[in-house]
């Protein structure tokens, strides 16, 4: 298999995962805390809108960075980063620690679409099958969010909904440290 075909994998899968760890709150709040922490959904629920907003805003300046400095360099800081901060916020023991947490998400969410999506099209004349592709991966994560938090919340309990996704996210980011260093 050809490197950029390798590396077209990790921004797919990376696009995958910044959609779904934006979207685990909603069915831990749903399925589990809501219970156990004796908080309406309702009232949990803007907890969530920090890291909405770090996903949104933070975006430019994670644009600017990478254009500065280097895009391999913040998808490591994207995949690294989003993964240890899930983990730490599967700590949490209130609604303000969670709603930390998912700001810290969000904006380390923030650096893919800038710079992940500039990746995919970077030295390619033809677009528009890679960015469709990678937005299927994108919705992917959308659809799974649900599925996934869900499974992982009936198996093993609402802190490891975080802390799976934080543990492989973690790995693939130092598995793309080293496909990129190899190259």
């Amino acid at each position: 298999m050809k490197r950029n075909h390798v590396h077209f994998g990790f921004l797919n899968i990376g696009h995958l995962l910044d959609h779904l760890f934006m979207l685990i709150f909603a069915t831990v709040a749903a399925l589990a805390l809501a219970t156990d922490w004796g908080v309406s959904y309702a009232n949990l629920i803007p907890y969530a809108m920090p890291g909405f907003v770090a996903f949104g805003i933070c975006a430019i300046p994670a644009g600017w960075i990478a254009d500065k400095w280097h895009r391999h360099g913040m998808i490591y800081i994207f995949f690294i980063g989003i993964g240890i901060a899930s983990t730490a916020t599967s700590f949490a023991n209130s609604p303000l620690q969670i709603g930390c947490g998912l700001f810290v998400i969000g904006l380390f969410a923030a650096i893919y679409h800038p710079v992940g999506i500039a990746m995919v099209v970077q030295g390619r004349v033809k677009t528009g099958m890679p960015l469709a592709l990678n937005g299927v991966f994108g919705n992917i994560g959308v659809a799974a969010a649900a599925l996934v938090t869900g499974i992982i919340i009936d198996t093993f309990g609402w802190r490891a909904a975080f802390l799976v996704p934080g543990v492989i996210s973690v790995a693939i980011g130092f598995a793309y440290v080293i496909f990129t260093r190899a190259g």
